[in-house]
């Protein structure tokens, strides 16, 4: 490929919409053009990047016996019912309807349509395992897009469904995806680690997922080093706490105009927000809860979900809160509440005394609140934070920042009961299939190998996923000598197998140089006044190694370098 003829509008000033390194990155190394939050055009560098990362999933999941299929991006309301997952995707799921009014989604994932193959086809245990996947766009309406293609509205996964004659066998290809996926990634040159995590709208008995550890991480990994302890964040749970019931005062309504923040609540009665209990309410399904938690804790809505057994939990509206609680929004508080409201107190709230919390009347709060004022249901409902204890060992864990490339799921009867799926065993019992998923986000597998590698000049891409292994820089286009002999050099490193480059274009050499590292070449051939001189090219690795190699020597040096990287 010549750069004259390439597209790859590489930028100098880093975009005013990019909020990552990443997205910095990939932006100004012509890969990806912002359309609209969430959707980008990718540009032919990142589909050459995206096909060689596709290539080594490929090959991972031969290793594991998987056979490559397409599912349907449009799945019907009818079978999406069946699993019960048309309205436990929630808001994410993008929904629409055909001509004759009925109803479809554009599928997040396709468990539905693999258990409909499996169900056509598996009739025996001579049948198992099967294990089918494919790499297919998939389409969420994330409610806020942010990190570039780290979380996007439209983004390429590869999804795997396995089916088992047992829970056995499922654990033993469960860990053997686990193991391909870290052997996966290693390979593209990226630091990972399996953590426990939460199944979300997927279910079953439970999930791992693969995580990137990166210092701008969208998600947040409890590690304890004294146990082994690995957990996203969100599925830790926080240490219960010992009832404190003793009263000080009566409960004493305050006057507070125009208050409606715990900081502005911090203000005004000139204490920390660990003195206030915030009640947010949120809709779980169709029901009203109250989650009571201490003023500068958040609720973990995954744990609400999973004390609620919701499928959507989102915030009440206000109208909500006037009609159905009687309350004010900014004010709700949870004393004196109707018997009909659910409330859910966070285990914190037990050692707390005295404290403040809304009135449920407009401009008012209470101060000298203690836990015999109200009722409710007493649970773990925050989110875990750095400082708490580890809940296996008790030690105190370190928290890291991380972003999820893979997930594992061990889905189990979920899916195949609600599509009575069964095989026949050897002794000709018909027996209920188990079932697995697994998944790979491929952009953001990219995007985690530029965080991970990368310095002030741009990507520095591993050997195997460079677009281009080598970048021919002849310095002087005029000049007849170093113009043939670069031509010659990519001529030849082509024939050996070579992914290459040659920057013919007619501009200065400091802007291929700059370009070339931005880019992430890992190897320049600088063919220039040295090469004049004594006929040497000059050979610039992107991690800062530099040789003069003869050129009849030049393309046995660098396919060598090549096979050791």
């Amino acid at each position: 490929m010549r750069f004259s003829k390439m597209l790859l509008p590489t930028l100098r000033q880093v975009p005013a919409d990019s909020d990552s390194t990443s997205q910095i990155l990939m932006q100004r190394g012509a890969m990806i053009k912002k359309v609209s939050s969430g959707l980008f055009t990718y540009l032919p560098y990142f589909n050459m990047v995206l096909k060689r990362v596709s290539e080594v999933i490929h090959n991972g999941m031969a290793n594991l016996n998987a056979q490559e299929c397409k599912f349907p991006i449009l799945v019907s309301k009818d079978l999406l019912d069946d699993s019960g997952r048309w309205e436990s995707f929630g808001s994410e799921m993008f929904r629409l309807k055909d001509r004759s009014g009925k109803d479809y989604a554009i599928s997040p994932t396709n468990e539905e349509a693999a258990c409909q193959t499996a169900m056509s086809y598996i009739t025996s245990y001579n049948d198992l395992p099967l294990t089918v996947y494919q790499i297919q766009q998939k389409h969420r309406d994330e409610i806020r897009p942010r990190c570039g293609v780290m979380r996007a509205r439209e983004f390429i996964m590869k999804d795997a469904y396995s089916f088992h004659a047992g829970d056995e066998d499922l654990d033993i290809v469960y860990h053997k995806f686990l193991e391909e996926y870290i052997k996966i990634f290693n390979t593209l040159g990226i630091d990972v680690v399996a953590v426990a995590a939460d199944s979300g709208a997927m279910g079953g008995s439970g999930s791992q997922e693969v995580m990137a550890l990166s210092p701008e991480g969208d998600a947040m990994l409890a590690m304890c080093s004294k146990c082994g302890m690995s957990a996203n964040l969100e599925t830790v749970e926080c240490p219960d706490e010992e009832a404190e019931w003793a009263e000080r005062h009566a409960p004493e309504k305050v006057f507070t105009p125009n208050i409606r923040t715990i900081e502005d609540l911090s203000a005004f009665f000139n204490v920390s927000e660990k003195q206030f209990a915030k009640s947010m309410v949120y809709k779980a399904d169709k029901h009203l809860v109250v989650a009571v938690l201490r003023g500068d804790r958040e609720v973990n809505e995954i744990k609400l979900k999973r004390i609620t057994g919701a499928d959507v939990v989102e915030f009440a509206s206000f109208e909500e809160i006037q009609t159905k609680l009687n309350s004010v929004m900014g004010f709700v508080g949870p004393i004196g509440l109707g018997n009909d409201i659910r409330v859910l107190i966070d285990n914190e709230i037990k050692v707390m005394k005295d404290f403040i919390t809304g009135a449920n009347v407009a401009d008012y709060h209470y101060k000298n609140v203690n836990n015999r004022d109200f009722a409710g249901t007493y649970c773990d409902l925050r989110n875990a934070v750095p400082g708490d204890s580890c809940p296996v060992c008790g030690e105190k864990y370190e928290v890291r920042r991380a972003d999820e490339l893979g997930h594992c799921f061990k889905l189990g009867t979920r899916y195949t009961d609600k599509f009575d799926i069964t095989y026949m065993d050897s002794d000709g019992q018909s027996k209920r299939v188990t079932m697995g998923c697994y998944g790979i986000g491929l952009e953001r597998t990219v995007a985690a190998i530029i965080n991970q590698h990368h310095d002030d000049n741009g990507i520095i891409w591993p050997i195997n996923v460079a677009p281009f292994q080598v970048n021919i820089i002849p310095t002087e286009m005029n000049t007849a000598e170093i113009s043939e002999t670069a031509e010659l050099l990519y001529k030849e490193l082509l024939k050996a197998g070579i992914r290459t480059i040659i920057d013919d274009r007619p501009v200065r050499a400091g802007v291929k140089f700059k370009d070339s590292d931005l880019l992430g070449m890992p190897i320049k051939l600088i063919v220039g006044k040295r090469f004049t001189e004594d006929r040497k090219i000059e050979v610039a690795f992107r991690t800062g190694e530099r040789s003069y190699i003869s050129e009849n020597d030049c393309v046995a040096y660098v396919t060598e370098a090549i096979e050791k990287r």
